[in-house]
């Protein structure tokens, strides 16, 4: 009995002790909600990709050269000047072909005279031999001569019509109209026949010039529309019609060739205009473009946190994906729309977790 008033005398120290000392009991301490960033999951049925930078070049280049060797004596266009149809760009020093010229026509002149006098030689024998005063082997002999001159006139009349061409050879002249875009000789040079000289383009068909990612470029085809515009202040814009796809990729960028013509193209988009195009493609099936720091993990154990904005908590959830850039990734299966998905702070959470939304980007 002595014992049991101890140790009830012992208790009631120790309560009395602690009282005096102002301790209490500790309360539980709850959890700090889990700050993280989120973002509302929209799907896409189309893509944009781009924008792609190119040029606006001309649809046809001619280069125009001499026909004929010789020393270039003018060149009345240079870089970037306007000539019209006709026109006379370039010419050589002719003073050879010019003495070509005389000396055809005087063996031309020569040949006829000939041809002249064998003919009415011809026609004095004919003449004698119905009269049965000259025999036929001397009509004979008159014919093959006036036939002789006859070839030889021929030929000397082809002659000044070669030596002429020759002449004509010494000037270039516009077929059409158009802009100078380069030049390849300059005044005194002496050139070869089909040498460069100018290089002209015709400025109304233009098309914007493209090299676009292979795997871009392939599912392109021939009529596709794709939006064009200017990179300067202006921003004109318009439609360019898919014209010509590069059959092969460059072996170094594996980037193809893409040739657009211009819908009505303003002013704006003159030769040599920088631009840029944006291609924009249906899918297959609805897509939604996420963060890529939203995805935890790869392959088919890829997965994204999803939030309940009614019980403030997240779960995971699997996702398929589609494709990926350095940034984003394409999700085919996994979320619907106005689902949101956390993109910050994915890797401290756990299953049914409170967490805190925050506003703004991440540090």
């Amino acid at each position: 009995m002595m014992a049991s008033l101890r140790l009830g005398l012992s208790a009631t120290l120790i309560a009395l002790l602690l009282t005096a000392c102002g301790q209490a009991p500790e309360a539980p301490v709850a959890e700090p909600l889990r700050p993280v960033l989120t973002t509302d999951v929209t799907l896409a049925t189309s893509q944009t990709i781009g924008p792609f930078v190119g040029s606006v070049e001309p649809r046809h280049e001619t280069t125009l050269s001499f026909q004929s060797a010789g020393r270039v004596l003018t060149r009345d266009v240079g870089l970037g000047d306007s000539v019209t149809k006709g026109q006379i760009l370039a010419t050589l020093d002719a003073s050879v072909q010019a003495f070509q010229v005389e000396t055809a026509q005087a063996n031309l002149a020569s040949a006829r005279a000939q041809f002249n006098n064998l003919s009415a030689a011809e026609a004095r024998v004919r003449q004698l031999v119905s009269t049965n005063t000259a025999a036929q082997a001397q009509l004979d002999a008159a014919t093959t001569a006036r036939q002789t001159a006859q070839a030889q006139l021929d030929q000397a009349q082809a002659n000044v019509t070669r030596a002429q061409d020759q002449l004509g050879y010494a000037q270039i002249v516009a077929d059409a109209d158009g802009v100078v875009v380069s030049t390849g000789a300059e005044v005194g040079q002496v050139v070869s026949a089909g040498q460069t000289v100018l290089t002209m383009a015709r400025p109304d068909q233009r098309d914007a010039v493209f090299d676009l990612p292979e795997s871009l470029a392939a599912t392109l085809k021939v009529g596709d529309a794709i939006a064009v515009a200017t990179t300067d202040a202006i921003g004109a814009q318009t439609n360019g019609i898919v014209r010509e796809i590069a059959p092969s990729a460059s072996a170094t960028a594996r980037l193809r060739r893409v040739r657009l013509t211009l819908d009505a193209p303003s002013d704006v988009f003159r030769l040599g205009t920088t631009v840029e195009a944006v291609v924009t493609r249906q899918l297959d099936q609805p897509l939604a473009q996420i963060p890529l720091t939203a995805v935890l993990g790869g392959g088919d154990a890829a997965k994204v946190w999803v939030l309940d904005p009614a019980a403030g908590t997240v779960a995971t959830r699997p996702v398929t994906i589609a494709s990926r850039t350095a940034s984003t990734a394409a999700i085919s299966a996994g979320l619907a729309e106005g689902d949101r998905v956390v993109t910050a702070g994915i890797n401290s959470l756990s299953e049914g977790q409170k967490v805190l939304v925050s506003e703004g980007n991440p540090e």
